[in-house]
């Protein structure tokens, strides 16, 4: 006997669907975090430049919120792209598209949060300032996405020996490598497996016009739109849930509005704001530790794994 089941969309049944509404943000709680910039009651902890061609890793305490700034007159009057990784001082628990993109879908907007991967699935950062000018975008596109990153490999391919510039990959290498948890490993081969381990995952797109659209073929693929100049100050922040290390690249690819070999990226300009307002705990309350639950029940079906 067979069951005919008719493709019909029912949102009550989406598994997505019901992950988004499980994860919706406390709206009233994000508000008082960002009321402390407008009534001047956050403090100021520190300021850094991300230079162009280069990558970096910013310690942000849980509470704090890091700011990406847009100062274009400074320089050549165009916006800068970077690319952003999440990881905890201890390694454990890093930024997961997996999880993230489930929940969040792919763009990002205020309250969006990103969270860590499988057998923790904690909220690493949300999304609590996003000034970028969508009308100067077209219909339909973002600006912050969680996707790749551009890799010595792709830009060889496309352009030779052109392309001899630091790629993301690269930049993401260096900034990895300024984690003092990852700095103190003495071996450096297994310091160079983990910053690549690190550096290989899908990051969060900033600054960067794009949309999820269908070609011709039915295949969803991500188009990508050069970024429109912004006006000096224009930034995102981004809320710390707990102590991490957010690592960024300098995107070489700058506004994207040239071919890549006449890119001429801009530095970024970061700081960081303690809040004074400590992140809420009960995220999705207390559903970890289930690890040894899996292998238990997993060796009562099968004990090859052992």
């Amino acid at each position: 006997m067979t069951t005919d089941i008719k493709s019909i969309y029912n949102e009550d049944i989406d598994p997505v669907k019901t992950y988004e509404r499980k994860v919706s943000p406390n709206v009233a709680f994000y508000e008082d975090v960002r009321g402390t910039k407008s009534n001047g009651t956050r403090q100021h902890v520190y300021d850094d430049v991300l230079l162009p061609h280069t990558g970096n890793a910013f310690l942000v305490k849980a509470g704090q919120v890091i700011r990406f700034e847009q100062r274009p007159s400074l320089h050549n009057n165009r916006t800068q792209i970077i690319d952003v990784h999440f990881v905890t001082p201890d390694l454990e628990q890093y930024g997961d598209h997996l999880n993230t993109s489930a929940v969040e879908g792919l763009n990002q907007r205020l309250y969006s949060a990103v969270w860590s991967q499988s057998r923790y699935m904690e909220k690493i950062v949300t999304l609590v300032e996003d000034e970028f000018p969508y009308e100067k975008m077209d219909e339909d596109f973002s600006h912050i996405f969680f996707a790749a990153h551009c890799c010595p490999e792709w830009l060889h391919m496309c352009y030779g020996e052109k392309g001899n510039v630091n790629s993301c990959q690269e930049n993401f290498i260096q900034g990895f490598n300024r984690v003092p948890a990852i700095a103190a490993i003495e071996d450096e081969a297994l310091r160079r497996q983990i910053v690549q381990t690190f550096a290989d995952r899908n990051d969060v797109n900033m600054f960067q016009p794009n949309k999820f659209t269908q070609d011709d073929n039915g295949i969803t693929r991500c188009v990508l739109a050069p970024t429109p100049t912004v006006d000096d100050g224009v930034g995102c922040e981004f809320y710390a849930e707990k102590d991490i290390y957010v690592v960024v690249s300098n995107c070489p690819y700058a506004d994207q509005a040239l071919p890549y070999p006449e890119a001429k990226p801009n530095p970024v300009y970061v700081s960081v704001y303690d809040t004074g307002i400590q992140p809420e705990t009960n995220h999705l309350g207390d559903i970890g530790g289930w690890e040894e639950r899996i292998y238990e029940r997993i060796a009562t079906k099968d004990n090859s794994i052992k």
